[in-house]
């Protein structure tokens, strides 16, 4: 029982640190997030006498994202293109931390409960009490 118990610890303890880390990622993102992906689209305008006929085509910038439901797309002006891309940068690290750390949570959670029941002793020692009922719906029989 001490060797499974000090393995749990040991392995909340990790978890814990690990979560501890995402938290401080989290916390380290300065400045604003926004949402989306940010794309460069090339294009040949039409004109006859235009370089894009050449093959250097025209770029434009956009932001795309989706609301209710819907693609929406928003044209990035070249002055705002290195604030937008450190914008979608640190929003999608943010979100990936926060998966992370739902996910450091459900393991720490479950590893309180593996703790709580290898140290659960009977009492008293002749005649003990029964186990805890587990939560949730009953197995079929």
């Amino acid at each position: 029982m001490r060797s499974k118990s000090s393995r749990i610890r040991q392995r909340l303890a990790e978890a814990a640190q690990r979560h501890l880390e995402q938290v401080e990622l989290l916390l380290a993102n300065k400045g604003p997030l926004i949402r989306g992906s940010f794309g460069v689209r090339r294009r040949v305008c039409g004109k006859p006498s235009c370089h894009c006929v050449r093959g250097e085509l025209h770029e434009s910038r956009y932001l795309s994202a989706s609301q209710a439901g819907k693609v929406r797309q928003v044209h990035v002006p070249e002055s705002d293109v290195a604030e937008v891309v450190q914008g979608v940068a640190r929003y999608r690290r943010f979100r990936q931390a926060e998966a992370k750390l739902v996910e450091l949570s459900a393991l720490e959670l479950r590893l309180v409960g593996e703790l709580g029941e290898v140290q659960l002793g009977p009492y008293p020692p002749g005649d003990p009490l029964p186990a805890r009922a587990r939560r949730g719906r009953r197995p079929k029989p």
